[in-house]
């Protein structure tokens, strides 16, 4: 008998849950059973998953403490992709929870009217949620949008309008967001206003209960949305609002929102509110960082003598090792204010020497100083601060691109005055006489062994103290994250800085390809102590440094070439970049003073003159007489003379352009008697032709295609090499008078080769072609074109294009009707800096459409080279 009742009840058992697992049945059996599954085989373990890995994210996440923290941390599409295995494991989860445990089935949603297992919206609005941290926003929006049309009486369907807000704001559709956000407060309001109030009608057409659990993030979104609106008040109300409703499982989100609170009343002036927030969050249960952060912002905001006895205290404090660097900074923010500008300075290098792993305040000490230094008009030390700065920065600090600016700019002032010192002192060694020179030579040597072997030592204590400090956070347990102390991240790094600079010496500035080695000038009597860049102490000797001195004639005049250039640059900067004609001055009368002739004499008396001009008329009038005595017919003397000299010179060289362009054509047409009648009227009429050097060698050419003495072409080709020396074309008439020394006597065409594939045809529409540098985009190549051509062609039709050309591109500039509008084109190109820069340099030429099909079909340039040298 006991046997058929176990029977019966296995058999009852089984029909029950077999029974229980329909989803089609509403009985109080199936809703229990489906619903268990759905609460725990899908939504549970869903967000067991999302929160573990959103979770995980934000323990790593390294917060940038220097501006407004976010309220909500989410990963970027980067960091997404290793929490995806996690994402779509709850979004499967759900989805299977969905699919399997609907009631009724979920075959067709569209035509269901009802749902009756009570976890079903949950897993929806988990999906949604999953999609949001997967950024997949239009999956999450359609979660969210099935929610507000099947569950309007569930709370879900304030949860799901809440994360529509989140979504809108993250895709920047704040218009929408304002709007989910505002319906969720009417909710509220009409919740609020029925309290009282008997219900009535269905259950089914009652509003759902809002539910308390998310006011806190409603109030934090609301928040989020003021702050992208640039409304901070508005902001500091809701998240004032939002604490309100913080349970005690959010303490940490709850210090996050004290600490951002602390961030906008300081900002505002508020002090007295910022300081009350920062120590809720040392008191509250943040991570040590923010702790760490929320006290040093505090100290800011107290006064003086307190602060820095907190600040001292932190100091000693081993669990703020790592962060020295920030507390040596607010010290010597301190100091500044308080007038203290050496202890200041002092604080300031403190805080930039233990800047190992936080690249964004060693930047701001670098920064701070060469502010300094750039304000005491110190420009030599601020350019070697901003270049300090500029080295370590990212992309994303404020105002990177300003701070590279002014150390690239700085650094040609650097190179000129650092190399006028070294000139002017090897020149001062040279003029001693040989017994004075060996023995200033040996004691700068000692002076130099002395001053490395203190150097050394001084590297060593400092390394010490690294290591020192090093060591007292392993202790506390945050060894992990110092960068020298993983032998893995350090390997990596030296093998990322080999790639990036090659094998380098351990030497003071290594980045600078043009450094100069500068003797030491405190014995000179100048108050400035540098020392010579040594590789090899012992094989220093006095002959090696002799070796470097300009004992002749012509290293002297090599020196006084390189001094001469330095100090002009040093005095253009001064004058032109920086404002300071004082400075500029004292550059410009040193070169006046060194009374050598150098072409610099000029350029820097019309400097003088400048500076002058508008302050002191009388020293403005010396130095332009001194360019009328010394240079009568330079351009400089003529500008003086008629101010609209340059304008007019401009309107003739456009002139003379044209009519070489002209020359030229005649010359391809073989109408040799025309070309060399101008070219004789050019030659001895107009010496200020810019031309007039092309006019001899065309000269010349003729006469070689006319007459077989070769010789007759030796005046002109020789006119051609001593008035014009240096020039593309003294080189080509060099060519020629060594081919007629060589024997060529008759009027033979030489054979060069086989016959040229490029065609010459002046009748042809010409493309300009540039090739720029390989390791320079074609896209960024072709923006600075357009740009150049936007405001110095503007009026033509010019098209822009970029095609592959061997192992590089070139830019296509086109369409020119002539060779004179192609070189109009090119000679501004090459003339022009603003928009090209660096590509100004490249090489530019004009080509017609069939010779650019040829040249991509051959895909070789040197053929083309020959072939534009000949006729171009």
């Amino acid at each position: 008998m006991k046997k058929i009742f176990k029977i019966g009840g296995l058999v009852f058992t089984v029909i029950t849950i077999t029974a229980a697992c329909s989803t089609e049945k509403n009985t109080a059996i199936n809703r229990k059973f489906h619903s268990l599954n759905a609460h725990y085989n899908g939504y549970f373990n869903a967000v067991e998953l999302l929160d573990q890995s959103i979770g995980s994210y934000r323990n790593s996440r390294q917060e940038d403490y220097y501006k407004l923290l976010p309220l909500d941390p989410v990963p970027s599409e980067a960091e997404v992709s290793g929490m995806y295995p996690a994402i779509d494991t709850a979004i499967a989860k759900c989805k299977k929870v969905i699919r399997d445990h609907s009631m009724p089935g979920n075959d067709k949603p569209a035509k269901k009217k009802e749902e009756h297992n009570r976890w079903i919206d949950e897993n929806w609005t988990t999906i949604g949620r999953a999609s949001f941290y997967r950024r997949d926003y239009d999956g999450a929006m359609k979660s969210f949008l099935y929610v507000r049309k099947f569950y309007s009486n569930d709370p879900s369907l304030y949860v799901g309008e809440l994360w529509m807000a989140k979504t809108n704001i993250s895709t920047g559709d704040l218009t929408d967001a304002k709007f989910n956000l505002d319906n969720l407060d009417q909710a509220i309001g009409a919740e609020e206003s029925a309290k009282g109030e008997k219900k009535k009608g269905s259950k089914e057409d009652q509003a759902a209960k809002f539910p308390k659990e998310i006011r806190f993030e409603l109030e934090k979104t609301k928040a989020q949305l003021a702050l992208l609106r640039d409304k901070k008040q508005d902001a500091i109300h809701f998240l004032e609002e939002s604490l309100k409703y913080a349970s005690i499982t959010e303490d940490e989100e709850k210090a996050r929102v004290h600490f951002i609170l602390g961030q906008l009343y300081e900002e505002h002036g508020n002090f007295g509110s910022a300081v009350s927030h920062y120590n809720k969050v040392i008191k509250g249960n943040a991570p040590y960082v923010m702790r760490f952060n929320a006290r040093l912002k505090r100290t800011f905001l107290g006064d003086g003598d307190k602060v820095k006895k907190e600040l001292f205290k932190m100091l000693k404090d081993a669990k703020n090792a790592e962060y020295k660097d920030q507390i040596y900074y607010a010290l010597g923010d301190l100091e500044l204010r308080d007038g203290s500008e050496e202890l200041g300075i002092q604080y300031l290098s403190a805080s930039a020497f233990y800047s190992v792993n936080n690249t964004r305040q060693k930047g701001m000490a670098y920064e701070r100083l060469a502010d300094m230094s750039f304000d005491k008009r110190e420009y030599v030390q601020a350019q070697k601060y901003y270049d300090s700065c500029a080295l370590v920065i990212e992309d994303n600090y404020p105002n990177a691109e300003g701070i590279r600016n002014k150390a690239l700019k700085l650094a040609d002032l650097v190179v000129a005055v650092e190399t006028a010192e070294y000139e002017d002192s090897v020149q001062r060694i040279a003029l001693m006489n040989e017994g004075d020179r060996e023995k200033f030579l040996k004691d700068l040597i000692k002076k130099i062994v002395a001053e490395e072997k203190a150097k050394k030592e001084r590297d060593a204590l400092r390394l010490r103290e690294l290591q020192q400090n090093e060591n007292l956070f392993v202790q506390v347990g945050n060894g992990s994250k110092w960068y020298w102390n993983n032998a893995k991240t350090r390997a990596q790094g030296f093998d990322e800085f080999k790639r990036l600079w090659g094998a380098r010496e351990n030497e003071d500035d290594w980045r600078r390809s043009d450094k100069a080695p500068v003797i030491s000038l405190a014995v000179l009597g100048d108050g400035e102590q540098d020392t010579t860049v040594v590789e090899q102490l012992d094989s220093l000797t006095v002959e090696s440094l002799m070796a470097d001195l300009p004992l002749t004639d012509s290293a002297m005049t090599a020196s006084n070439e390189r001094l001469l250039e330095a100090y002009y640059n040093a005095g253009y900067i001064y004058s032109t970049q920086l404002n300071e004609p004082g400075f500029a001055e004292i550059q410009f009368m040193s070169v006046l003073g060194r009374k050598v002739e150098d072409p610099h004499n000029l350029l820097s008396a019309y400097q003088m003159y400048m500076i002058y001009k508008g302050s002191d008329p009388v020293k403005a009038n010396v130095h332009r007489e001194y360019i009328y005595n010394n240079y009568p017919n330079s351009d400089y003397a003529n500008y003086l003379r008629d101010p609209d000299y340059f304008i007019k010179k401009k309107e003739r060289d456009a002139l003379a352009e044209e009519a070489y362009v002209k020359v030229l054509e005649r010359y391809n047409k073989k109408l040799y008697s025309p070309v060399i009648a101008k070219a004789d009227i050019v030659i001895s009429d107009e010496n200020d032709n810019i031309y007039r050097a092309k006019y001899m060698l065309l000269k010349a050419m003729c006469l070689g295609q006319r007459v077989n003495d070769k010789d007759t072409l030796v005046p002109v080709l020789e006119m051609l090499i001593s008035e014009y020396p240096g020039t593309l074309e003294a080189a080509r008439g060099q060519e020629m008078l060594n081919i007629i020394q060589n024997g060529y006597s008759e009027n033979v065409v030489a054979d060069f080769g086989s016959k040229s594939p490029y065609i010459y045809n002046d009748r042809k529409k010409l493309t300009i072609i540039i090739f720029p540098d390989k390791e320079m985009s074609s896209s960024a190549a072709k923006a600075r074109i357009v740009d150049f051509n936007r405001d110095y062609f503007s009026r033509d039709r010019i098209r822009v294009d970029s095609k592959v050309f061997e192992e590089g591109s070139i830019i296509l500039v086109k369409e020119f009707d002539d060779e004179s509008k192609a070189m109009k084109y090119i000679t501004a190109y090459k003339n022009t800096r603003k928009y090209l820069l660096d590509l100004q340099n490249a090489k530019i030429m004009m080509i017609t459409i069939d010779n650019l099909k040829t040249l991509f079909k051959l895909s070789d340039i040197k053929e083309y080279d020959k072939f534009y040298e000949e006729y171009y």
